[in-house]
């Protein structure tokens, strides 16, 4: 971590100096506009919640309680994504995203969190590689829809919804196993 581009950055943010807020957007706002649009959401989303991440951290050092363990890219995408999680929670009647399981604790280790979207951005990924059949019935299992609703739903036995829960779940695991992205994920 580089901290004297950090404390830059910061400056730059709460004196708001054009070239530095430039910068930070054109490094950091793809990101969360791709995470976002995976997440049930739209551009438009994305940058408000961009925007509402650099208020964030405008006031926080600002208040001089920003002290940071990671990169600020790093830090502004797990601030955009919980700001993002939330505004998604709030959303009566609509379906959340599977990040939803991750919930957002105050995790102190910020690399963790990207690590851990990192590898929910690679399930996103497989998980669209799957037929919509697939990615229906995963959906309603992931948001705990018995076998006896599925089948309903979705004009099956119980039996063959069973069946098919299990071979979706097959299938999404092994394009996730196969992604080049996996080991380098998944190692210690």
């Amino acid at each position: 971590m580089n901290v004297t581009l950090n404390h830059e950055l910061v400056r730059g943010i709460v004196e708001n100096d054009l070239t530095i807020l430039k910068r930070i957007y054109k490094e950091s706002l793809p990101e969360v506009i791709k995470y976002v649009k995976r997440n049930s959401g739209n551009v438009d989303d994305g940058k408000d919640v961009f925007q509402e991440g650099i208020l964030v951290v405008f006031r926080k050092a600002s208040e001089g309680n920003l002290e940071l363990t990671t990169s600020l890219h790093n830090f502004l995408f797990t601030v955009c994504k919980r700001i993002w999680l939330k505004k998604l929670r709030k959303r009566g009647g609509q379906e959340v995203p599977f990040d939803e399981i991750l919930e957002y604790s105050d995790e102190d280790d910020l690399d963790a969190a990207l690590l851990k979207s990192q590898k929910w951005a690679l399930f996103n990924q497989r998980f669209m590689d799957l037929s919509e059949e697939c990615r229906q019935v995963l959906k309603m299992l992931f948001n705990k829809v018995s076998s006896k609703e599925i089948a309903e739903k979705m004009g099956y036995t119980e039996d063959y919804a069973k069946r098919k829960k299990y071979k979706c779940k097959q299938s999404l695991a092994d394009l996730i196993k196969s992604d080049p992205n996996y080991k380098q994920l998944t190692k210690d």
